[in-house]
């Protein structure tokens, strides 16, 4: 049985931003700095920020820096990062539309959001789109203070929300997540692109005996 879904947000709810589009060309442009080595540091500095140990503004700035005295990060300059980083969020309607439909249909059942981002960023989504509402319980990387795949994050995720791996659906679009959760023991959902969320989530209810009508 199938009591707590966790779902990953980038690849599901939304694109990914660092790797789907050209927001880290536009700050690293900013910055006067290459673009393709910014794009590695931001991708090795994620940990960082997404944990929640540092401001993604700080470590944007730092990292456009490149040896040199870092920009001030005065308020105009955290309102063009996240203005810039807003305008390349795209949200996935339907899948919203499906884990609104699940939630009103299966009131028993706990939805838990398990992305990794930077408080920063998912804070700005959510006022923009209003994931959060979609979910009982937010175990985002920023709050567990973990990052995925670590098998940590959902050693903690799953002791937040008092559930057991067996009882609990992963759904992420990135395989080496979903094989950590499936070696704790959770069910495992892979999303490689938004537009399957529906029919293979409304599947695998129904292979565990849980009817859901899209």
């Amino acid at each position: 049985m199938i009591r707590t879904l966790f779902v990953d947000a980038g690849g599901v709810l939304y694109n990914n931003i660092n790797e789907e589009t050209d927001f880290l060309d536009r700050v690293a442009d900013r910055y006067g700095v290459d673009r393709a080595g910014f794009a590695r540091n931001v991708q090795a500095a994620a940990p960082g920020y997404e944990s929640g140990e540092r401001h993604v503004h700080q470590v944007l700035a730092g990292l456009g820096a490149n040896g040199r005295r870092p920009p001030v990060l005065t308020p105009a300059e955290a309102r063009w990062l996240d203005g810039a980083y807003l305008d390349s969020v795209r949200a996935y309607g339907e899948s919203f539309r499906v884990l609104r439909e699940l939630r009103a249909e299966r009131t028993e059942m706990e939805l838990v959001l398990t992305n990794n981002e930077a408080e920063q960023w998912d804070r700005l989504k959510d006022e923009a789109h209003g994931h959060f509402a979609l979910f009982d319980t937010v175990c985002s990387s920023w709050r567990t203070g973990r990052v995925k795949p670590a098998l940590s994050f959902f050693t903690e995720a799953l002791r937040r929300c008092r559930a057991t791996a067996a009882e609990t659906l992963l759904i992420d679009d990135r395989v080496p997540v979903l094989r950590v959760g499936a070696g704790l023991g959770m069910l495992t959902l892979h999303v490689p692109a938004p537009e399957v969320l529906g029919d293979r989530l409304a599947r695998t209810l129904r292979d565990y005996a849980l009817p859901y009508v899209r």
